[in-house]
Order: C-alpha cells, then sequence, then structure tokens
C-alpha cells in the first residue's frame, strides 16, 4: 500500500470505531429520536464497512489474474479460504436449523408471543427468516459448492486482465452473507430478549 491509501485505511478505521461508539451510546438513550438515529446510523454503519472492506480488499490484491488463454494456477483457488468459506456457511446452516428449533420447541417470552415481533404489525420471526435468510443460505452454498466454476466464470466475464483476486473477493461475499443471515437472531435477541 502507498501512502495516500494507507492514510485513507487508518481514517477508515477510525470513523469505524466512531460510528460504532455513537451509535452505542444513542442505542442507551430513551427518546425517539436517538431510537430513529441508532436505525440510520446502524444501517450506515453496516454499509460504511462493507465498502471498507471492499476498499481494503482491492488495494491489497497483489495476485494477477491471468488471461483467459493461460490455464488458471492452483494458487488462485485459495483452498484454505475456501476451506474457510466452508466452514462458515456450515456454521450459518447450523444456526438456522438451531433458530427453527428455537422458533418450534422453546416457549415464546411475553415480549413476542406467539414469536411475533412487538412492532406496529406483529411481524413473524417466520417472515424474514423464509425470506431472507433461506434464500441467502441457498445461494451461500451454491457458491461454496461449485468455489472453483464460479472463480473461473468470473476470470472468463473479464474482457481484460485484473488485478483483483477473485477467490478473495468471493471469500468476502460469502463471510457477509453469512454475518446477514444472521438477521432473524439479531431479531429475536434485540425485540425478543432471547438470550437476556
Amino acid at each position: 500500500m502507498n501512502q495516500k491509501q494507507l492514510s485513507s485505511l487508518y481514517r477508515g478505521i477510525l470513523l469505524l470505531l466512531a460510528g460504532g461508539g455513537t451509535v452505542a451510546l444513542l442505542s442507551r438513550v430513551d427518546q425517539p429520536w436517538a431510537k430513529e438515529a441508532t436505525a440510520i446510523g446502524s444501517v450506515i454503519l453496516f454499509l460504511g464497512g462493507a465498502a471498507f472492506i471492499i476498499f481494503v480488499t482491492l488495494a491489497q490484491s497483489g495476485l494477477n489474474a491471468p488471461v483467459r488463454d493461460e490455464p488458471l494456477p492452483s494458487s488462485l483457488y485459495l483452498h484454505h479460504w475456501h476451506r474457510l468459506a466452508r466452514l462458515a456457511v456450515a456454521a450459518s446452516v447450523v444456526l438456522q436449523v438451531i433458530l427453527v428449533a428455537v422458533l418450534l420447541f422453546v416457549e415464546p417470552p411475553k415480549q413476542c408471543p406467539n414469536w411475533l415481533l412487538p412492532d406496529k404489525r406483529l411481524t413473524p420471526v417466520w417472515l424474514p427468516f423464509f425470506m431472507f435468510t433461506v434464500p441467502l443460505i441457498a445461494a451461500l452454498v451454491f457458491m461454496v459448492v461449485r468455489w472453483k466454476w464460479l472463480i473461473r466464470k468470473a476470470i472468463e466475464s473479464a474482457d481484460y486482465p485484473t488485478t483483483t483476486p477473485v477467490s478473495y473477493i468471493l471469500v468476502i461475499t460469502v463471510m457477509w452473507g453469512c454475518v446477514m443471515s444472521l438477521l432473524p437472531w439479531a431479531l429475536l435477541v434485540s425485540k425478543c430478549g432471547v438470550g437476556w
């Protein structure tokens, strides 16, 4: 990394830490405006964290992807990262199975009768699970199972050689997908008080 990229990296880290601290402090204030500011700040912090990770990944990429006519080197697949991605997806699947077991067999707390979130519409916890988590987990499982195929297709689709290692981008995509698949768990803990 050159000096300009390094200073951007440090500024990004400081902004993320300051944003996280601000959101944490606002979440303790018991005012309606603070709750809205916390929600908006959390979304901005999440998007900023994603952009920061993509920036760092692109800045750190030093591998040159081969031109289409050349055979792909085995180092491009980065098997240790593939194992880590498989482990993360497996852990996400296990956590979702545990979530289904909790929703089916555990008595709901008073804050969430019949596992309905305490909002104006009384949204069932099953809704974000089926609308968000299930398709996301299916996509993650596909990515992990068809790892080499995805890397080859990504390289073949580029019209020019790139310095971005496709496998790094793929690993980051899988990891963020695993984190985002925990949305129903986050709703259970934050809205229903499960685990407190």
